[in-house]
C-alpha cells in the first residue's frame, strides 16, 4: 500500500506540473482551456475553477494526464463555449503562441528539477571527501610533494569541497595545475606546477569492494559467491576499484582464470572455468552486485553546503549530464548497444519513488527532481505525440510558411504511436519480470 501511495502521489506531482505548464501558458496567450485532468479513464472527482468555468479532473488511471484546450479540429458538442470563444481557440493562435504552450509543459518539469537541485545543494548533503589514496613513487606529482591521504581543498583557485567536484573538474581542464592546495595532518599546504596523470589515484580507489548481493542462478551462485564477500585478486592480480573489476571479468569471459576473496576473514581461491560461460551472452556480467565497504565510506564523507550561485551552477551542469545521458541512452536503444531490458515501467518508478521516500524527505525530493527532469526531456525527443514531436510539426511550419497536410500529420502519428507502444510494452514486460516473477 505504501508503494501505491507513494508512487500516486509521486506521479501526481511531476504530472500535475508538467500539464499546469501548458495550462498556465494557454492562459497568459488568452486560449480557452476546457478541461486540466491528472490520470485518464474514467473520472473520480470533478470540480470547476476561474472565468471559462475550466473541469479540474482527476481521474482512475494515474499514469500521466492531459490538458483540454478549445480546439475547432476537436470540437465536443458537450464542451462548455460560446461561438464568440473561437477566437480563443488554439488552432487560430499565431505560430509563436503555439509553439510556447506546447512547449510550457517539459519546460517546466526542467525548471522544477534546477530548483529541487539547487534546493538540495544550499541545504548540503554528505559526499565523498576529495582524497589521494596513492601516488606512484616514479610520478612527477609525488617527486613534487603529493602524497596518499592528502585532502585537494583547491585547484588554481577554484575551491574543490568533495570528490564530485574534483571529478569535474578534472573533466573540463587540462591536467597541468599551477598552484594544488592541500591538507595533510590538519596544515594547509600549497603544491606548484602538478601535473595530473593515471599514476595519482583518488578515493575510492583502494577501498574494500565487497559484494551487495548474488543473482539467482547466476555464474556468480554458481562458483559460491555470496553477499559480503570481498574481492581481492583476478588471476593474482590486485583490483582497486569496481571499475578496473567489471573490466576485468569482461576482458576473461570464456576464460579459465582465479578468483581471490575474502570471507570472514578468511582468503579463498575460486577457480571459474570457461565451461561455465555462455557464449552467446551480449553482456558479460557473471551476476553480482558490487559495492564499496560502508564503513569506510562513511568514515571519509564530509557535509557540502553551497551559495545560491554554486548551487544553480552545479543544477545546471547535473541537468545537462542528464539530458546528455538520456540522448546517449536512446542512441544506444537504435543501435543496440544498450539492453531493452534496462526499460522501466511504472512498477519500476514505484519501487524506486518507495525507496527514496523511505529514506527521507531529502531523497525523496530529490527523487522527485530526477522524474521530473526525466518527464521533461523525454517529452522534448522530436517523437510525434509527444510535445517534442509537435514542436517539430511548429518548425517545418516555420521553415515552410504552412503546416504539414493532414495526410503527413497522421502518418507521423501512426509511427509515433508505434513507437511509444513499443517501449510501453516492453517497459511493463520488464516491469512484469522483475517485480512479478522475479526473474
Amino acid at each position: 500500500m505504501t508503494i501505491f501511495l507513494v508512487f500516486i502521489l509521486t506521479i501526481s506531482i511531476v504530472v500535475g506540473i508538467h500539464e499546469f505548464g501548458h495550462y498556465q501558458m494557454a492562459r497568459w496567450c488568452n486560449v480557452k482551456v476546457l478541461k486540466f485532468s491528472i490520470g485518464f479513464g474514467r473520472p473520480l472527482f470533478t470540480f470547476f475553477f476561474g472565468k471559462d468555468q475550466t473541469a479540474f479532473v482527476v481521474s482512475s488511471i494515474p499514469l500521466g494526464g492531459y490538458v483540454k484546450l478549445l480546439d475547432e479540429s476537436h470540437v465536443d458538442e458537450k464542451e462548455n463555449f460560446k461561438k464568440s470563444d473561437l477566437k480563443r481557440a488554439f488552432n487560430r493562435q499565431p505560430l509563436f503562441k503555439r509553439f510556447l504552450i506546447v512547449a510550457a509543459g517539459p519546460l517546466i518539469n526542467i525548471i522544477l528539477a534546477v530548483c529541487i537541485f539547487c534546493f538540495i545543494f544550499m541545504h548540503g548533503s554528505s559526499q565523498i571527501k576529495p582524497l589521494i589514496t596513492d601516488v606512484a613513487i616514479t610520478s612527477q606529482a609525488h617527486k613534487k610533494g603529493l602524497r596518499a591521504g592528502d585532502e585537494i581543498v583547491s585547484i588554481d583557485n577554484e575551491k574543490i569541497k568533495s570528490l564530485g567536484d574534483l571529478e569535474i573538474y578534472l573533466r573540463s581542464h587540462k591536467q597541468e595545475f599551477k598552484n594544488l592546495n592541500i591538507q595533510r595532518e590538519g596544515q594547509l599546504l600549497s603544491l606548484k606546477n602538478i601535473s595530473w596523470d593515471e599514476e595519482i589515484k583518488t578515493f575510492p580507489d583502494g577501498v574494500p569492494i565487497l559484494i551487495q548481493s548474488v543473482e539467482s542462478g547466476s555464474i556468480a551462485e554458481k562458483i559460491g559467491l555470496k553477499s559480503r564477500d570481498q574481492i581481492l585478486m583476478i588471476d593474482q592480480i590486485p583490483v582497486n576499484n569496481i571499475q578496473d573489476l567489471v573490466v576485468n571479468i569482461q576482458s576473461h569471459w570464456l576464460k579459465s582464470y582465479d578468483l581471490s576473496i575474502k570471507r570472514e576473514n578468511i582468503i579463498k581461491y575460486i577457480h571459474i572455468d570457461k565451461d561455465i560461460f555462455e557464449e552467446k551472452v551480449e553482456k558479460k556480467r557473471i551476476g553480482v552486485a558490487l559495492g564499496y565497504d560502508e564503513v569506510v565510506i562513511k568514515a571519509n564523507l564530509v557535509q557540502v553546503k553551497r551559495t545560491f550561485i554554486e548551487s544553480m551552477q552545479k543544477s545546471l551542469i547535473q541537468i545537462q549530464s542528464f539530458f546528455y545521458l538520456t540522448l546517449t541512452t536512446f542512441k544506444n536503444l537504435i543501435t543496440h548497444k544498450a539492453d531493452l531490458k534496462d526499460l522501466g515501467g511504472p512498477l519500476a518508478i514505484a519501487h524506486m519513488a518507495s525507496s527514496s521516500f523511505l529514506e527521507g524527505i531529502f531523497p525523496y525530493i530529490q527523487f522527485i527532481g530526477l522524474i521530473s527532469l526525466n518527464i521533461g526531456i523525454l517529452n522534448l525527443l522530436p517523437i510525434p505525440l509527444l510535445d517534442g514531436g509537435y514542436l517539430v510539426y511548429y518548425l517545418i511550419e516555420f521553415v515552410r510558411n504552412k503546416p504539414l497536410s493532414n495526410k503527413n500529420m497522421m502518418l507521423s502519428q501512426r509511427v509515433g504511436m508505434l513507437i511509444l507502444g513499443l517501449l510501453t510494452a516492453i517497459a511493463l514486460y520488464n516491469d512484469a519480470c522483475r517485480y512479478l516473477l522475479g526473474s
